[in-house]
């Protein structure tokens, strides 16, 4: 079972601005979130949640369904990760690493053109989050950043289909 983005904002209390939080909120129209046990990463799904029967490793087929990013929360901030949680279940979209990559070098851009080493410092600590454990790293989500990051989300999220949305309107 999944979480809407706008419900996760509300559990961990992040402070974010209002417009990350209303941004992120739009992935809640076609998108969920789902953790790994109490964990604070969570992957971004469609709602539909369509599964692909794929090859595994052993040869055998396994279903799963593709996962469109990784959000990562701490006590103040929201942060898009540089991998999604792997499980049996899903499938990291090929979109995804293009979407963090881009925001990456935005990061490391900004990073080479400040002056000092604590400058440099400074910004990593504020910016940029790691979990050794799960070998992740998050870049902070900001008012500058949020606009681009949710509308490639979207923009590679795989439509929902006539029958899903008739099964809900019929509601």
């Amino acid at each position: 079972m999944g979480i809407t983005v706008k419900n996760t904002i509300k559990k961990f209390k992040s402070d974010v601005s209002e417009h990350v939080s209303e941004k992120l909120a739009q992935l809640d129209s076609i998108c969920y979130l789902q953790r790994r046990q109490s964990d604070y990463k969570f992957n971004i799904h469609q709602k539909e949640n369509k599964k692909l029967n794929l090859p595994a490793s052993d040869g055998k087929p396994c279903i799963r369904a593709y996962v469109y990013g990784n959000l990562m929360f701490s006590e103040n901030s929201i942060y898009l990760s540089n991998r999604c949680i792997n499980n049996s279940e899903s499938l990291e979209h090929d979109s995804y690493r293009k979407i963090y990559k881009n925001q990456y070098d935005k990061f490391v851009s900004k990073l080479q053109g400040m002056g000092s080493e604590y400058e440099k410092q400074n910004f990593k600590e504020q910016n940029m989050i790691k979990d050794e454990k799960d070998d992740m790293e998050g870049i902070k989500i900001t008012d500058d950043n949020v606009d681009e990051i949710v509308d490639d989300i979207l923009d590679n999220v795989q439509p929902l289909s006539p029958e899903y949305i008739k099964m809900f309107s019929d509601i």
